[in-house]
């Protein structure tokens, strides 16, 4: 897993919450193809001409041994993330790829004329020579958003800081046409979730994964972390205006919120809304305690997005699937949080559900 350069994937894996399926067997009628489609445009957007003009990617190819490199790649990142396993894809054998396929993937994976219809895969170019992949995509509903649905650095190319570069090249071209970034990650791949942190991207939410975001309008922001205090800041107007700040009272935090003025604020973006969600990130990985208090808990930690305890209560529910798939968990151990196995966490939801089912007969 990467810091700067090295592997960088978003990633698909199965997210907890959603039946494990075939996503190509599904009989979908025309009109909601059709509706998908105009979500999710594959069409090559001028952000994807400028990286290709100015030799930074270069499309990937349909068939044959090129398409089977590419997609050994993209198996690649999932097999260092979630198994531990740095094979070079290039020298993967047909063993190797179906050991990776059993462990790693719940989807049948698309052949890249049919995952054309939905994401744009690119080669990243160091030099001339293929060092890695990128897929995209565009939401045409809003026509502002790009979606970073991949990003794999092969092994001989890091530690050269092949993906930084990239990454880069991409958002400094998103800046010049206004158009934003969105990317999918998993709590367990840190330092995945380091490396885009650093790059400057807040968190917008979490869902069934890190939902990671970035814009042009939204100045980045500068994380400190200490042993008992932390704050979240941003550059304004030559000065650091913080935004969030926290406190360590052994196995219990404490926080200081964005202050509502600073809400109407438009030359901090989307820093605002997003400050809390994005230090809550940033102390978990420092291994901060994120519940304020019992109280906190029941009365936040199912949102999704926002108080520390929804994140806490998420990392418990994405670390105990991993743990019943047999993958590398490798994540710091929060104080005072509870990790129950993924069979108790069903049980539990169960019993909740029978409470509800008890309480309105008519609801079940």
């Amino acid at each position: 897993m990467p810091q700067c350069g090295e592997l960088t994937s978003v990633g698909r894996q199965f997210r907890p919450g959603r039946a494990p399926g075939n996503r190509t067997a599904w009989p979908v009628a025309g009109p909601l193809i059709d509706y998908a489609r105009r979500v999710i445009e594959s069409e090559p957007g001028p952000v994807d001409d400028d990286l290709v003009r100015a030799g930074t990617l270069v499309k990937a190819g349909f068939g044959g041994s090129e398409e089977r490199a590419w997609l050994d790649c993209d198996l690649a990142s999932l097999a260092e993330n979630w198994l531990g396993d740095r094979l070079d894809p290039r020298d993967l054998d047909d063993a190797h790829r179906a050991e990776w396929l059993s462990r790693v993937v719940e989807e049948r994976p698309m052949p890249l004329g049919r995952r054309s219809e939905c994401e744009r895969c690119y080669w990243i170019l160091e030099g001339g020579q293929r060092a890695g992949t990128m897929a995209l995509s565009s939401s045409e509903l809003t026509g502002k958003n790009l979606h970073l649905a991949s990003l794999y650095v092969l092994p001989s190319y890091r530690g050269r800081g092949v993906g930084r570069r990239a990454m880069e090249s991409l958002m400094s071209s998103m800046r010049q046409h206004g158009l934003s970034l969105r990317l999918d990650t998993s709590w367990c791949w840190q330092r995945t979730v380091g490396f885009y942190l650093q790059l400057g991207l807040w968190v917008r939410m979490w869902k069934r994964d890190l939902c990671l975001c970035w814009d042009p309008t939204t100045p980045a922001p500068r994380l400190e972390i200490g042993a008992r205090t932390a704050s979240l800041s941003v550059p304004l107007d030559g000065a650091q205006v913080v935004l969030a700040q926290a406190r360590r009272r052994g196995s219990a935090l404490e926080l200081k919120e964005p202050a509502r003025s600073l809400a109407k604020d438009k030359r901090l973006g989307g820093a605002y809304w997003h400050a809390e969600s994005t230090l809550a990130l940033a102390l978990a990985r420092h291994g901060w305690p994120l519940v304020r208090s019992p109280e906190e808990w029941e009365r936040s930690h199912y949102a999704d997005a926002g108080p520390p305890e929804a994140l806490a209560y998420k990392i418990t529910i994405w670390e105990a699937w991993a743990r019943k798939r047999g993958w590398n968990v490798t994540t710091p151990r929060l104080p005072g949080l509870e990790y129950p196995t993924w069979d108790e966490l069903e049980a539990r939801w169960d019993a909740s559900m029978s409470r509800l089912n008890a309480a309105d007969p008519e609801e079940g």
